[in-house]
């Protein structure tokens, strides 16, 4: 069995060749070709579900073994691997294909995302993440590449580092916890954006977690760390009433 340029299958594993997405937006260039190797079969679909939905080639194996077996004659453009894998890992695997890597990984701090950039990966999303979070990260790196890859979103004196997940006021560190940090992302994707609770739970929220309620929680616990840090009345956050949440420029303190 072969692959086309317009073809991504997964061999030996019951699952269908892989569609092609049509979209406005992809009509004018051929479509990605991404790989998603994870082990845990609720969080594969998921996955392949949601980049598909941006037009993406999208084929998911469970294993290194069947990831190498798939690629036999083309490598995908994009590789979303879980860490660590049965006898291997996203690196190596990465490296074998020769092609850029997402590494999902479940280890928390700083150190293990800095020592997985340093090793090779191009991009590192811890678990839990949000589906959009993980699609924008693919768009990006597809669109410009190993070397460009965006790493700081800065909003006045407010500096987030995608990569680290860390986020500076004024040079200062704030601490948020992961859900908070997904969050705030959310709502810089663009700044000024009025985000529903529904398109927040897809961005910052796991598969199948939370509810509107959970965001109304960890809204009201993001602003009052922004307060804190130095951000102004409720942290740069406003509502929009009936609509969801907005992150205001316009009353951001110099």
């Amino acid at each position: 069995m072969t692959s086309s340029s317009h073809d991504l299958l997964v061999h030996g594993s019951g699952q269908a060749p892989v569609q092609q997405q049509s979209t406005a937006s992809l009509a004018a260039r051929e479509p990605a070709r991404i790989l998603v190797v994870e082990p845990h079969p609720t969080l594969r679909t998921v996955l392949v579900q949601r980049l598909r939905q941006d037009g993406h080639l999208t084929a998911a194996v469970s294993s290194c073994e069947e990831a190498l077996e798939l690629c036999q004659e083309q490598a995908p453009d994009l590789l979303v691997s879980a860490e660590l894998l049965e006898h291997s890992s996203a690196l190596r695997l990465g490296q074998q294909l020769r092609c850029p890597v997402i590494v999902l990984t479940a280890r928390s701090g700083a150190e293990p995302v800095v020592g997985l950039l340093d090793d090779g990966a191009d991009d590192v999303l811890r678990k839990p993440f949000g589906l959009e979070e993980l699609a924008a990260r693919c768009r990006t790196l597809l669109k410009r590449g190993r070397s460009g890859l965006q790493e700081r979103v800065t909003v006045g004196p407010l500096e987030v580092h995608l990569l680290l997940r860390q986020v500076t006021l004024r040079e200062q560190p704030v601490e948020l916890s992961p859900r908070e940090f997904a969050l705030l992302c959310a709502l810089l994707m663009p700044p000024g954006m009025v985000r529903s609770r529904q398109e927040l739970l897809r961005m910052a929220w796991p598969p199948f977690s939370g509810g509107p309620r959970s965001v109304d929680t960890q809204v009201l616990t993001l602003r009052r760390k922004l307060e804190q840090a130095g951000l102004g009345e409720g942290g740069g956050i406003t509502t929009v009433r009936q609509q969801g949440y907005r992150f205001s420029l316009d009353n951001l303190p110099e």
